[in-house]
C-alpha cells in the first residue's frame, strides 16, 4: 500500500519553505477557505503558530484526534506541528494570524505566561458581551489592516497590534502575569523549554534524565515545575508526545504498525502495540480501522 503522509504546508496550499527570521502573516477566513470549498483538510504547518478568530458563522475544528462545534464569536489556539483541519460554513468571516517559531520564541522570553496558551490546540468560545468589554476584536481588525501596508514604522505597528491581541487573549484564558510569583514564571518557562525538547527528541527513546541533563535542571525541580504547570510528570508528557504522533501516522498515513514503530524509537513492535493499547484503550490496527472520521469523534 502506498504511503499518504501528512500534508505539511507553509500556509495551507503552500510548499513548505525556510523561514529567515520572525515572520508575521494575517488574512481573512474567507480569502483562503473560500478557495477550497470551505473545508481545510488534516494538515501541519511545522513553524506556524496560529489564531483563527471567527466573527460570523459555524463550523467544526479538527485537531489532534478531536472534533469540536464552534459558533462565533469563538478564537481557535492552534500550537506548530499540530495536525488539524476546518469545516467552515459558508459566509464564515473572521481572521487567521499566522506567527513563525522565531517570533512565538521572542514573544514567550518577554511574556512567558503566552506559553499557556499554545500547549495544546484550543477553542474558545466568547460571549458577546465578554468580547466587547475586550480590544480582541478590534486588535485583529487593526492588524489585518495594517498587515499590507508599508508605511514607517510597519512593522512597529504589527506587533504592536500582536502584543495587544495577545494580552487580551491572555485575559479570556484567566493566565494573566503574576508579578508578585516569580516562581510561576520561571516554571511554565521551564515547561516551555521541556515541550520544545520533546518535540525535537522524543523519537530517540530517551530516558527524562536526558531531557533534565540537557535543561541544566535536576530531575526533581523538573518534575515539580511539570507537574504544578500541567498537571503531568515529565514521563507523562514525553510518552502523550509519542501516542500523539503514533495516532497520527495511523489515522493520517498507511504506514505499516512496524514502520511506524521503529520511527518512534521502539526496538520491538510488539513493546509498541503494548504501549500504544495501554494508552489509547485499542490496539494500533483498532483504532486505524475506525478511521480519521470515528477515531476523531471519539476522541
Amino acid at each position: 500500500m502506498a504511503s499518504r503522509p501528512i500534508p505539511t504546508y507553509f500556509l495551507y496550499g503552500e510548499a513548505p519553505r525556510r523561514l529567515v527570521g520572525p515572520m508575521l502573516h494575517v488574512e481573512t477566513i474567507e480569502a483562503r477557505s473560500s478557495r477550497h470549498h470551505w473545508k481545510i483538510d488534516p494538515h501541519l504547518h511545522q513553524v506556524l503558530y496560529q489564531m483563527v478568530f471567527v466573527l460570523r458563522g459555524s463550523g467544526v475544528v479538527e485537531a489532534e484526534g478531536s472534533r469540536a462545534q464552534f459558533r462565533p464569536p469563538a478564537l481557535i489556539l492552534m500550537p506548530a506541528g499540530s495536525v488539524h483541519g476546518f469545516e467552515f460554513e459558508p459566509g464564515t468571516s473572521g481572521f487567521v494570524v499566522s506567527m513563525s517559531g522565531e517570533l512565538y520564541g521572542d514573544l514567550l522570553r518577554r511574556e512567558p505566561e503566552i506559553g499557556a496558551l499554545f500547549l495544546a490546540p484550543a477553542t474558545m468560545e466568547i460571549q458577546p458581551r465578554t468580547l466587547r468589554a475586550t480590544g480582541l476584536a478590534r486588535s485583529f481588525h487593526m492588524l489585518a489592516e495594517e498587515f499590507p501596508r508599508s508605511a514607517p514604522g510597519h512593522d512597529l505597528a504589527l506587533h504592536g497590534w500582536l502584543e495587544v491581541m495577545l494580552a487580551n487573549v491572555l485575559g479570556l484564558a484567566g493566565q494573566k502575569p503574576n508579578a508578585a510569583d516569580p516562581t510561576v514564571g520561571q516554571r511554565r518557562q521551564l515547561v516551555g523549554r521541556l515541550n520544545e525538547l520533546i518535540e525535537s527528541r522524543y523519537r530517540r527513546n530517551e530516558p527524562v534524565t536526558a531531557f533534565a541533563d540537557a535543561l541544566n535542571v535536576s530531575e526533581s525541580r523538573l518534575r515539580n515545575a511539570c507537574v504544578a504547570m500541567t498537571g503531568q510528570t515529565p514521563i507523562q508528557l514525553l510518552n502523550a508526545r509519542i501516542l500523539l504522533e503514533a495516532k497520527r501516522q495511523l489515522l493520517y498515513t498507511s504506514h505499516p504498525v512496524g514502520k511506524i514503530a521503529y520511527a518512534l524509537g521502539f526496538e520491538d513492535p510488539a513493546y509498541f502495540t503494548r504501549f500504544f493499547s495501554r494508552r489509547a484503550g485499542v490496539s494500533p490496527r483498532a483504532f486505524r480501522g475506525r478511521g480519521p472520521d470515528q477515531a476523531l469523534a471519539s476522541g
